[in-house]
């Protein structure tokens, strides 16, 4: 039979396997027990008396900025007994600046008297390729793979949220002049070409908090945010045509355009109410040879 001393050094080895640090802390005593270390932690542990200083210096300097707070926020010991009293095990993901992605664990180990927390055991594991699929398999599910901006599913919950949220903007909906022309002259492939070269033209407009979607075929749609007139509109829609006249696909002879439909923002629009008014907009623009675009109100 497995005697306690071999059980314990068996426990400690699989989970050195799994985590890139493993301390123990004495809350009672302030004391530190490190059962898995390294080189990062001893230099930014060191010139700190309590545990509590050591472990917050020491996650200050492997965290990303943007996500300090947070975790500067989870290592806090006056809060950790509270939060351990429900959840035995608690959890945060943070970006590391020598790992990458990581998830941190408290895990209660013992008490000091009834309801009196003593030992925890803090252990933070590398998830970076599980990150990394996980955030893979988030591009697959929200992406065009064809064109590389939003699908209608995503685009359409990202501007709905944002007609809620009433952020002000400018919805455009445009298709490609005679496209099915092209798939029937040029063949499908380059039909294709045509349309990655259309969201790049989209691509190449959006600003950072801009969206962009392919709706499906030779339609698509964008929500510039902030743009709040029609002169602004006018701006940020005759720069997005001045990349479609860049567009040149072999072998075909004809000029790509699109017609287009704009509305600005107003109180009690939905995607479906803005597609429609939109949509119109698009319909008086096929009137009008090469890229145009028609306000509609």
């Amino acid at each position: 039979m497995i005697n306690d001393a071999v059980r314990d050094q068996f426990t400690l080895n699989a989970l050195s396997e799994i985590y890139i640090s493993l301390h123990i802390f004495d809350l009672q005593e302030d004391r530190l027990f490190p059962l898995k270390s390294n080189r990062y932690i001893e230099m930014w542990s060191e010139g700190f008396s309590s545990s509590q200083e050591k472990l917050r210096n020491v996650m200050k300097n492997i965290t990303v900025e943007e996500h300090q707070r947070m975790i500067l926020d989870f290592v806090d010991f006056s809060t950790l007994e509270e939060r351990l009293r429900e959840n035995k095990v608690i959890s945060a993901v943070f970006l590391g600046k020598i790992n990458g992605w990581c998830k941190a664990r408290f895990v209660a180990a013992d008490s000091y008297e009834p309801g009196k927390l003593r030992y925890v055991l803090y252990a933070v594991e590398c998830i970076d390729e599980e990150k990394k699929k996980e955030n893979h398999l988030l591009y697959l599910s929200q992406t065009d793979l064809m064109t590389g901006i939003f699908n209608r599913g995503h685009g359409e919950r990202t501007i709905t949220s944002l007609l809620e949220e009433r952020r002000k903007g400018l919805f455009c909906l445009f298709d490609i002049d005679k496209f099915k022309h092209v798939n029937d002259k040029y063949g499908h492939m380059i039909g294709d070409q045509v349309l990655i070269a259309v969201a790049d033209a989209l691509q190449a407009v959006k600003r950072e908090h801009d969206v962009v979607m392919r709706l499906g075929g030779d339609e698509f749609a964008a929500y510039f945010l902030d743009v709040m007139t029609k002169e602004e509109a006018a701006k940020i829609i005759g720069r997005f045509f001045d990349e479609i006249a860049k567009i040149h696909v072999g072998p075909m002879t004809e000029d790509v355009s699109v017609s287009l439909g704009a509305v600005l923002y107003r109180d009690g629009l939905t995607f479906d109410s803005v597609y429609k008014i939109a949509d119109e907009g698009v319909y008086d623009s096929k009137a009008n040879k090469g890229s145009s675009f028609t306000f509609r109100i």
